[in-house]
Order: structure tokens, then C-alpha cells, then sequence
């Protein structure tokens, strides 16, 4: 009698949680199909300060600064980096990049900082507060921009428009590429696919800090990120859902290609867990629209691995998990496809099928210790 009542739970919560998965990705699916590329080209062009936190970067911050060193941007622009403590060699490197370019590039050296609050938000807010442009460019020191990246972004900006969430990935090399790199490239994807889909939905639902956009203004009016600076992360999409309380049509999510940042995928399975229980610990502090979608899409996840689990000892579990499961993948895949189209990225479609086999049962561990747990940062 308990495992019938059982039974008929699991598979009652999986219909709902499915339904609600389902149309939601109808929603995200038409929305995909509205978002454009800005076309802002206002007089005299906007200034723009770039702005790059880090820290013991000796490794590759080279190869990032000399990109973004190469913009074709029309109007004033400079670069600041924040250099936060490091111990390495990154001092020096950036002190070569100051004597090249003594009246574009700036360093911020931070020795210390306020006891509980996130290194990065401090560093950037420091940057902020000393920079002279009006529009903010982020991306972080293991990036690569194009040399249009400022001028496309700088483009999105039509009137009305606060803030900018660019689009970064992973870059794969056929033959060349590993496992974990390929299936992160998918799994990165669909995190973008479903920020622009939101987005334009003007339900901001994700974004990345290593290319994102902003008005100064807008980061003055919203006093910063005071109330969420002891919060590790989300230096990029908590400032998005201060917009979102009251300003959810100013931001937008940017499709146009000169913008694209690369950035690098994690090489071990135990630095990957880490980065995804880090994202995953930012959540609650969504707003209470965006925590109940994203609730909803856990849950829908958690009974997948609850099934799954369970399926062994019921075949009507087994049954319903199946179902469903089938349901999540056809809707995933038509997702991931135009998102495929969007964002260049169609020789991926090989790894998406994978993917969604540990796609469940990773999102809900991350999520678990992510919120219950500690994980390990920088």
C-alpha cells in the first residue's frame, strides 16, 4: 500500500514538473526567435573603460591583454585591470602593459580587503569608482575578445537599454578536444541559450561575468552591489536582477558574432564540480520569480534521478521516467538547435545527446552543495 502511494507521487510530480519544463521551453523556443542584433550609433560615441579582475594570472593574462589591446572602437576607451594580490609574476606583466600603453592602460593594485566580503565584487567596484567611462566592458583575465568586441557591444546600447550580457563559450578542436571539454562546450551552451532566451522573455534568468556590459550609471543608481557584496559570487547576474525588479526590458543578451568571448573549459572533473556548485550557491538570492522557475526546473530534474533511481522496483516509475525523460531530450534538443544556429556552434550537436544523460543528476548534486555545502575558490 505505502510503495502504490508512492508510486502514483513519483509519477504524479513528474507529469507536473514535466508540463511545467515543457512549456517553458516552448516559451524559450519563440523567444529565441525575437532577439536581433542592436543597432545603437549615437554622437559623440559613448566612453568605454574595460574593465579585468585578477588575480595570480601569470599563466595566460598575456595572451587576454594583447586581445584587448587590438580594439577598433571609434570613441575614447581604456583598459583597467584590478591586480588582487597576487603572488605570481601578473605584477609584472602588467607593468609592462602600462609602460606600452601608458595613457590607456591603468592598474588597480589591491594589498588587502575588507574581512567577508567577495574579492571580485570589491575589485570591481574599486575599478568602477575610478574609471572614466560611461558604458562598463567586463571579461575576466583567461579570456579572448575580438578586436570588434567594444564596438559591437557598445552597438546594443539603444535607448533605454542598462545592460548588455554578452556571449561567451568554450572553444573545441576536432581530434584535439577531450571528453569534458566537449560535453562543458554543450552544457556552457545551454546556459547561454537559456540567458538570451530569457532575457528576452524579460525574465532574466542567467548571465557571465566574462562578458558582460553596463552603463555606469545604472551601476551608481543601483548603489553597486551593496546588499549582495559578501555573496562569493554573482558579480554579473545579481546586478541583473536589481535591474530586473523594476527595469526587466532595460537589459538584453547579445547574438552578434564580433562579440563572442572565448573562454577556457575546466580541465579536471574536480575544478568543473567546484565552478558549478559555485554558480549553483547564488540562486536564492534571485528574485522570488526567478527562484520559483528555476525551483521548478530543479524539481523537474530531481524527480528524473528519483525516478530513475526508483525504476528498478516499479515498472509504472520506470515507465513515467522514460516518458518524461524522452519529452526533456526532444525539447532540449529543438532548444539546443537553434541555439546551435544562433551561436555558430553546429558541430556540437554530436556531444548534446551525452550530455543529457548526466545533465540531471550533475545539475542536482551542483545545486545540493552548491546551497548545503562550501566549495573552494580562487
Amino acid at each position: 500500500m505505502l510503495f502504490t502511494v508512492l508510486t502514483y507521487t513519483v509519477v504524479s510530480l513528474l507529469a507536473v514538473f514535466c508540463l511545467f519544463y515543457a512549456w517553458l521551453e516552448v516559451r524559450f523556443f519563440r523567444a529565441l526567435g525575437s532577439v536581433r542584433k542592436g543597432d545603437s550609433d549615437v554622437e559623440p560615441a559613448p566612453k568605454v573603460s574595460i574593465l579585468i579582475a585578477a588575480r595570480n594570472e601569470e599563466e595566460g593574462i598575456r595572451e587576454t591583454l594583447e586581445s584587448v589591446m587590438k580594439q577598433d572602437y571609434r570613441g575614447f576607451w581604456e583598459v583597467w585591470v584590478a591586480d588582487d594580490r597576487s603572488t605570481d609574476r601578473t605584477p609584472k606583466i602588467l607593468a609592462e602593459y602600462v609602460d606600452k600603453y601608458p595613457d590607456r592602460f591603468h592598474v588597480l593594485t589591491i594589498k588587502d580587503i575588507p574581512e567577508g566580503v567577495s574579492p571580485k565584487k570589491h575589485a570591481l567596484s574599486l575599478m568602477i569608482e575610478a574609471c572614466n567611462g560611461e558604458i562598463l566592458c567586463l571579461t575576466d583575465a583567461d579570456c579572448i575578445v575580438k578586436p570588434t568586441w567594444v564596438t559591437g557591444i557598445v552597438a546594443e546600447f539603444e535607448p533605454g537599454i542598462e545592460l548588455v550580457a554578452g556571449h561567451s563559450y568554450i572553444p573545441t578542436v576536432k581530434g584535439k578536444s577531450g571528453v569534458l571539454i566537449c560535453m562543458q562546450a554543450v552544457e556552457t551552451l545551454i546556459y547561454r541559450v537559456a540567458g538570451t532566451a530569457g532575457l528576452a522573455m524579460h525574465l532574466p534568468l542567467t548571465s557571465t561575468g566574462n562578458n558582460l556590459a553596463y552603463r555606469k550609471s545604472f551601476f551608481k543608481s543601483v548603489k553597486g552591489f551593496e546588499n549582495v557584496i559578501k555573496i562569493q559570487s554573482g558579480d554579473d547576474d545579481l546586478l541583473m536582477q536589481k535591474l530586473a525588479a523594476d527595469r526587466p526590458w532595460a537589459m538584453r543578451y547579445c547574438i552578434n558574432e564580433a562579440t563572442f568571448v572565448t573562454t577556457n573549459g575546466k580541465e579536471t572533473l574536480k575544478e568543473l564540480w567546484e565552478q558549478r556548485k559555485r554558480w549553483a550557491s547564488k540562486t536564492i538570492y534571485y528574485t522570488p520569480k526567478i527562484v520559483f522557475v528555476l525551483s521548478m526546473v530543479f524539481l523537474f530534474l530531481l524527480m528524473e534521478c528519483i525516478g530513475a533511481a526508483l525504476s528498478p522496483f516499479s515498472f509504472t516509475i520506470f515507465l513515467a521516467t522514460a516518458i518524461t525523460f524522452v519529452v526533456k531530450c526532444a525539447g532540449d534538443l529543438i532548444l539546443i538547435l537553434r541555439g546551435l544556429r544562433i551561436f555558430r556552434q553546429e558541430h556540437l550537436i554530436k556531444w548534446c545527446i551525452p550530455v543529457e544523460f548526466i545533465h540531471a543528476p550533475f545539475t542536482v548534486l551542483a545545486v545540493l552543495f552548491g546551497l548545503f555545502g562550501r566549495f573552494k575558490w580562487k
